[in-house]
């Protein structure tokens, strides 16, 4: 090869990066990955991926599980790289695998052992040490940041006294009107009080005249119980748990105000709402999506001494005479006097999806799912071994606007879902846009499964997760359509241009009078009229798993008895019972911060009284 540097463009998961590759004469001898992948999911494979091809002098590398498309992409820009320093990529691909040198076994003792790197794990991890308490973090991926890394980092949380400097979008006291027209008797006798309370605050308001945006803390448990009520195959009704829907909306705000004080920055310009929220109450951080979570809990924790171990499965808990006391991995054991398991749920498990299925009429082999690969049910698996009693398992949701080709939700436009204009495969609307996750997705699925969602050039500047870069790059990969016309658009994703353009007309329409005759769409809040316009294809993917391990409000974990297990704690989607049989788009990350917070609380709380009193608690 001729000596020297050579930059190419790398093919990754957040489009094209710039990849600089030094040889010698026979030797790979640098690979420096520039920025342009998508931060924190690539951060494993960006650094192992160059080492490994570095240190084996080879391209016979494993790709970063998580982060697959990161990794090909390094090793088929180093490939490209060889080629153009007059080497053989070939040769460099059929060489010895790269394995990395074996570690001996460890075992080590600690205060608290949190399984699982997401949202809850970290949250959880980082109250732990506010505590005083010494704590491992058990990751089985290569990477950390879970599913709250992928999300859109929408967090539900009532502020009236922020959300009431903003006004009211047409349609939204419709919602209210709605809620005021439900009857006590249609109300768990348990949510009753809270909900004549809510009917009060709801008819206060309206009868004010006033036009900001209303909220309040029972608004939100009142939207969380009936928005996750639902009735399975088999004819059993599941709502949430009353303990654990207060728990959640009361202390919501809490959440965000704690994030703020290690170092989430917020965006407080405007109220968010991802799909399936049912109202705006959702806050956002500046940085990238759910990123901006996951970098300020990682940095506060490794700034505050925390222990972190990736690629440690954890197979086993250990048990002594009823309580639990650690965590084992293929080469780690941990001691721990309390083990809180956040490993999340199990929609990359297809087979645990099919097992506990009661409310999906099918769950095929080949369903995508919006979550990571390793999200496959371990912390609920575990919780098992130590006699925990499951909950909400047959009920799954399904993110209606995933990417058809990934599984993603963050590809495309996404936008408020009062300017969602959903079309089917013959650009006929088919669906209230505003209305939850499982509506949309089961009317996507009676439509034959592929839609897309048409916007303006206006509604394509509300957009939460792009920028122009962005767009052009998922055109080139048919992720996004563009068009000046609505015409042009038709025959670009090949429906009928004659029942789209009569979609459109209509929605418009129903924009100005405020009211949609034909699906009851009730919130709106632009037309749909400025070119270019755009198409992002959506499909149903797997999403949430609201099943999982039945928890009391202090987050232990509880056996079939209700009886707490000794030592054993769980929150975010490895527990279950707060969402019920449907999830709000955006409560998910008000759970994960609130009950990992709660989590490492109790555990705090009841280890300092272990070490009063001697006795187990």
């Amino acid at each position: 090869m001729k000596a020297g540097k050579y930059t190419v463009d790398a093919q990754g998961h957040n489009g094209k990066f710039k990849l600089t590759v030094t040889v010698d004469e026979d030797r790979i001898t640098d690979v420096q990955v520039a920025a342009g992948e998508t931060a924190g999911i690539s951060d494993a494979a960006m650094k192992r991926i160059p080492e490994a091809i570095v240190k084996g002098q080879t391209l016979n590398v494993d790709v970063v599980s998580g982060a697959s498309l990161t990794s090909r992409g390094i090793l088929d820009g180093v490939g490209q790289a060889i080629e153009l320093a007059g080497g053989d990529a070939d040769e460099f691909k059929k060489r010895p695998k790269y394995q990395a040198a074996e570690t001996g076994s460890q075992e080590i003792t600690v205060d608290v052992a949190v399984v699982g790197a997401g949202g809850a794990g970290f949250t959880a991890a980082v109250r732990s040490l506010q505590h005083g308490l010494k704590v491992a973090l058990l990751e089985k991926a290569p990477t950390v940041g879970g599913n709250t890394m992928r999300s859109g980092g929408f967090l539900n949380a009532a502020d009236p006294e922020w959300q009431n400097k903003f006004p009211a979008l047409p349609g939204e006291n419709v919602t209210l009107e709605q809620m005021m027209e439900v009857k006590e008797d249609e109300i768990a006798p348990e949510y009753r009080d809270d909900f004549k309370e809510m009917q009060k605050q709801i008819k206060a308001y309206l009868d004010s005249g006033k036009n900001y945006l209303f909220d309040s803390v029972l608004f939100h448990r009142l939207q969380t119980y009936l928005g996750g009520k639902r009735v399975d195959l088999k004819g059993n009704e599941i709502y949430s748990d009353y303990s654990l829907a207060k728990t959640l909306t009361d202390h919501a705000l809490e959440s965000v105000k704690w994030l703020a004080s290690i170092g989430v920055d917020f965006n407080m310009s405007a109220v968010t709402m991802p799909v399936g929220a049912l109202w705006r109450r959702a806050h956002k951080p500046v940085e990238s999506d759910g990123f901006g979570y996951i970098k300020a809990l990682k940095k506060y924790y490794d700034e505050h001494g925390g222990q972190t171990f990736t690629d440690a499965k954890v197979t086993d808990l250990l048990l002594e005479n009823g309580r639990v006391t650690g965590v084992k991995t293929d080469k780690l054991t941990v001691h721990a006097k309390a083990v809180i398991l956040t490993a999340g749920g199990y929609s990359a498990n297809t087979k645990m999806l099919q097992k506990y299925n009661t409310y999906w009429d099918d769950i095929p082999d080949n369903m995508k799912t919006t979550n990571a690969p390793y999200i496959t049910g371990d912390g609920i698996n575990l919780g098992l071994e130590a006699g925990a009693a499951l909950v909400g398992m047959g009920f799954t949701q399904m993110m209606p606007v995933a990417d058809p080709k990934t599984g993603e939700y963050n590809t495309g436009l996404q936008v408020p879902p009062a300017d969602f204009v959903m079309v089917n495969q013959k650009g006929d609307r088919f669906v209230n846009e505003y209305a939850g996750r499982d509506t949309l997705a089961k009317a996507a699925i009676a439509n034959g499964g592929l839609f897309y969602l048409i916007a303006d050039e206006t509604i394509k500047n509300s957009a939460y997760n792009t920028d122009e870069n962005k767009i052009k790059q998922e055109i080139a990969n048919g992720q996004l359509y563009k068009a000046d016309t609505l015409e042009e658009l038709a025959k670009q994703i090949k429906v009928d241009p004659d029942h789209l353009l009569a979609s459109i007309k209509k929605y418009n329409q129903y924009v100005d009078q405020g009211d949609d005759p034909e699906f009851h769409k009730s919130v709106f809040d632009h037309r749909v009229e400025n070119g270019p316009f755009y198409a992002t294809p959506r499909q149903p993917a797997m999403h949430h798993t609201m099943g999982g391990l039945k928890i009391d409000a202090g987050a232990h974990v509880l056996n079939e008895a209700g009886q707490r297990i000794a030592g054993l704690y769980s929150a975010g989607e490895n527990a279950g019972g707060v969402h019920a049989g449907n999830r709000l788009g955006g409560n998910a990350l008000a759970d994960v911060f609130t009950f990992g917070r709660i989590a490492a609380d109790s555990a705090n709380a009841e280890l300092a009284v272990d070490t009063v009193s001697g006795a187990s608690n």
